[in-house]
C-alpha cells in the first residue's frame, strides 16, 4: 500500500508487515522521527506525519480544532490493509487517541497498539497559551524546552515557526476529554519525571481508557524527553507487537488442533 499523503516514509521499506504512524508535538514535524528509522526491526516502516502548514504543506491552512483533525486523519488511514502502530508525541498522542475513536466508531481498522507520550488523556495540566503576545508566547515556549535557541535567535525562523505553534496551541486547546467506553486497542503510555504538562499521576490514568493497558514506562527528563529515548520507546513496541503476533500465532494453531489433542 502506497503512504498516505500526510506521511512521510524516510526509509521506504515494501516489503514492511507492520506501518508505525508517528505523530508529532506542537510545532512539531516530521523531522522529529527520522532518527527513529534506525532503531526499528526490519519489518517495520515509519511513517511520520506531516500536519497542513508546514514545510510541503505550506499553502493548506493549518488545523486548529482537534476533532476536524482526527477526522481528516481517520480518512487517510481508512483503506489501510496492512497492520499498523500509531505513536503519538504530546500533541500527536492526544491526536492520535481521537483519530483512533474515530476509526473504531465508523468501523475503520483499528491499530495494533496506540502508544501515547507526555498527553493525559484528561488533557494537558498546563500549556502555552497561543492567545498571549508573542513575548508571552515566546516564553513559555522557552520555558517548556520547546523552542530551540537557534530558532529563538532567527527572527526569520521565528517568524516561520510562531504561526504554526499558535495554531497548533489552538488546536491543543480545544480538546475536550469526553467519557467513553474504554477503547478494545492496546495502549502503552510513556512520560517524563518533570513534565509539567503530563505528571505521572495523571498520566497513569490511560489505564481506565482501554481493555487492554500495556503499562506506562517513566523516564527521567521533561517533556521533550522523547527525544532521547527513541531506542527504548521503539523497543517497547516492537516487544509489544512481537507478543500480540507470537499470541494470535498460538491462538491459531489452538483453533486448528483436533478436539482432544495434546497442545
Amino acid at each position: 500500500m502506497r503512504t498516505p499523503p500526510w506521511y512521510l516514509a524516510f526509509e521506504p521499506r515494501p516489503s514492511a508487515r507492520v506501518h508505525l504512524y508517528a505523530l508529532p508535538c506542537a510545532g512539531g514535524g516530521p523531522s522529529a522521527f527520522r532518527p527513529w528509522t534506525r532503531h526499528l526491526p526490519p519489518w517495520m516502516e515509519l511513517r511520520a506525519l506531516t500536519l497542513p502548514g508546514r514545510p510541503g504543506r505550506h499553502r493548506e491552512p493549518a488545523h486548529t480544532d482537534c476533532d476536524t483533525a482526527a477526522r481528516a486523519l481517520a480518512a487517510g488511514l481508512a483503506g489501510q490493509s496492512t497492520p499498523y502502530v500509531v505513536f503519538g508525541h504530546s500533541m500527536g498522542a492526544m491526536l492520535g487517541y481521537r483519530m483512533v475513536r474515530e476509526l473504531q466508531s465508523s468501523g475503520g481498522r483499528p491499530p495494533e497498539l496506540l502508544a501515547v507520550a507526555a498527553w493525559p488523556v484528561r488533557g494537558a495540566v498546563a500549556q502555552p497559551d497561543p492567545r498571549h503576545d508573542d513575548e508571552r508566547f515566546i516564553a513559555s515556549l522557552r520555558a517548556l524546552g520547546g523552542l530551540p535557541e537557534e530558532i529563538a535567535d532567527d527572527p526569520g525562523a521565528l517568524a516561520r515557526t510562531l504561526p504554526v505553534a499558535r495554531a497548533d496551541f489552538t488546536l491543543c486547546a480545544s480538546y475536550v476529554y469526553r467519557p467513553e467506553p474504554p477503547l478494545t486497542v492496546p495502549v502503552a503510555a510513556f512520560c517524563g519525571t518533570r513534565d509539567p504538562v503530563a505528571p505521572q499521576a495523571r498520566m497513569a490514568q490511560w489505564r481506565e481508557h482501554t481493555t487492554d493497558f500495556r503499562g506506562l514506562r517513566v523516564y527521567d527528563g521533561d517533556h521533550f524527553f522523547v527525544r532521547d529515548r527513541a531506542a527504548e520507546i521503539t523497543a517497547v513496541m516492537t516487544a509489544i507487537l512481537e507478543m500480540r503476533t507470537s499470541g494470535a500465532a498460538h491462538e491459531a494453531e489452538r483453533a486448528v488442533q483436533p478436539r482432544g489433542a495434546p497442545l
